[in-house]
């Protein structure tokens, strides 16, 4: 990480899940290398700030605590290599930036998208993945076109993979998703710095 700046800040939450969870965001500047070794560093910020902020709600040394990977599941926190069931975690990356949050009361998930730039194939092919993946939410898109339909549908996608984490469900195709999957599952976009380039982020929680 050496010459790598590393920024992070608490970020605004719903009035309906304040208290419930944090959410913080995570950057890397300047946010340049091979996407390999970015994606090392920022998860080993994230993981840093993961520990250093709950060292201070458990009353520990960050130090006593770490971060696991789990393969297709959200992250597990360890206290003393210990797994410390209470705390939630779900984290999201998008380029050199993060979201993480956690909370000891609710299942949540969060989610960021950048924005697919306009070049990034045409119209007709994200208006087709919408309807596969996102379902009935995305007849919304379909007057939309270039920069906006781009923008609206990185809104959507990460409210669906927000709501998937919180569910505990992999990424898959709409129809193939059990009836009521999300039953209870609140959802809402959350501010994203501009600094950080063009994307859109969501948390999902349920009490």
């Amino acid at each position: 990480m050496a010459g790598l700046n590393v920024v992070q800040q608490a970020v605004s939450l719903p009035a309906a899940c304040e208290g419930a969870a944090q959410v913080f965001a995570v950057s890397l500047a300047p946010a340049a290398g091979p996407p390999a070794t970015l994606r090392k560093s920022l998860r080993h910020a994230v993981h840093q700030s993961i520990c250093g902020t709950l060292a201070e709600v458990l009353q520990c040394d960050a130090r006593q605590l770490s971060v696991q990977r789990v393969s297709g599941q959200a992250p597990v926190l360890e206290l003393g290599g210990q797994t410390h069931a209470a705390i939630r975690l779900s984290v999201a990356y998008a380029g050199a930036s993060a979201l993480w949050a956690w909370s000891d009361r609710a299942a949540m998930g969060v989610d960021v998208q950048a924005v697919p730039a306009d070049a990034d194939g045409d119209d007709a092919e994200w208006h087709a993945v919408a309807r596969q993946f996102i379902g009935p939410a995305a007849q919304a898109l379909a007057p939309l076109q270039g920069t906006a339909l781009r923008a609206a549908f990185a809104q959507q996608w990460a409210q669906l993979e927000a709501r998937l984490k919180c569910a505990g469900l992999p990424l898959a195709e709409a129809d193939a998703r059990p009836a009521g999957w999300d039953a209870g599952v609140q959802c809402a976009p959350l501010p994203w710095p501009a600094a950080w380039g063009a994307a859109a982020a969501a948390l999902a929680w349920h009490f």
